[in-house]
């Protein structure tokens, strides 16, 4: 790759990283604790997808792919083998029950509307909540999935035992474990559609990413019309696809699995996000020879 465009390749992740480092710095995390996980980044990238045909993997070539020393790749590596982390599959279990509960014949009535479930009933002929995650959960208990969607909103109990689904979607905390893991699969997903489009083998063969937008912006006033119109449309679209997905026939063992899916979210920038550092330097009142101060009170220069 020339110099120009590493440099405009750069300065696109620099963009890239602006609402990433606004979650950090909203929550607490320093740069210091953000290269951390860089570095980690970089070499797992490296082991997965920079591997030599027929040859195993070695701390000198992830060494030499990411620009690290042999020394930190050691201690990435150190570290990564002591870690006990382990995603959660609580939510895309609770994601699985809900859409079973819209889809499932067993779970919905004459109408396609879903049925309202008794958590447990002695009636091996009447569908049940616990039945209902059996079927689309697994081994997870259903009380826990039961209080979860009761949580969020998504379930209510009508009356005793008794329990009426409220919306199809499953959103879990704004803050917390489980969003963070969200954010991050969210985030991954998308840039993983970019990137592979960026190299995609001939035109058209690349995967589905569209946007649209009002050229010259919209009026304040439009706004929330818009919103709800765009929550009503892609919200049909998304259940349209969701009900295609559930008919079509589980992987069975040997079977090659792909996983893959369509994400659609709605954005809103502000003239603000494309003022480069420069640029907010000249509006902060920061000159080069400006107000900052070392610690022995003399002035110091920027960059």
């Amino acid at each position: 790759m020339s110099e120009s465009n590493k440099v405009e390749l750069l300065r696109a992740f620099q963009v890239l990283l602006g609402p990433l480092v606004r979650i950090l710095l909203r929550n607490g995390i320093s740069y210091g604790e953000f290269t951390e996980v860089i570095r980690l980044a970089f070499v797992e990238t490296a082991l997965k997808d920079f591997k030599v045909t027929g040859r195993k993997a070695t701390q000198t070539r992830v060494a030499v792919i990411t620009g690290l020393t042999r020394k930190k790749v050691k201690r990435v590596i150190d570290e990564a083998m002591k870690d006990q982390y382990e995603p959660n599959a609580k939510s895309n279990r609770v994601e699985r029950v809900l859409v079973g509960w819209h889809t499932d014949t067993e779970f919905i009535g004459p109408y396609g509307f879903p049925l309202e479930l008794r958590y447990e009933s002695q009636d091996k002929r009447e569908p049940t909540f616990s039945e209902l995650v059996k079927r689309h959960s697994g081994d997870m208990s259903p009380r826990s999935i039961l209080d979860e969607l009761v949580r969020v909103g998504a379930a209510i109990e009508t009356d005793v035992g008794w329990f009426r689904v409220l919306r199809r979607d499953y959103i879990a905390d704004v803050t917390g474990k489980k969003s963070f893991e969200r954010t991050g699969l969210v985030v991954r997903n998308f840039v993983n559609t970019v990137d592979f489009n960026m190299t995609k083998p001939a035109p058209g063969k690349g995967r589905f990413e569209r946007h649209v937008f009002p050229a010259d912006g919209m009026r304040f006033e439009d706004f929330e019309k818009f919103d709800a119109y765009l929550r009503d449309k892609c919200q049909v679209l998304l259940e349209d696809l969701d009900n295609w997905l559930t008919k079509l026939p589980d992987p069975v063992k040997g079977d090659r699995v792909i996983h893959t899916g369509v994400g659609m979210y709605h954005y809103m920038s502000h003239a603000a996000d494309s003022r480069v550092l420069k640029q907010v330097l000249s509006d902060e009142g920061m000159k080069r020879e400006s107000d900052f101060e070392s610690e022995s009170g003399h002035s110091k220069e920027i960059g």
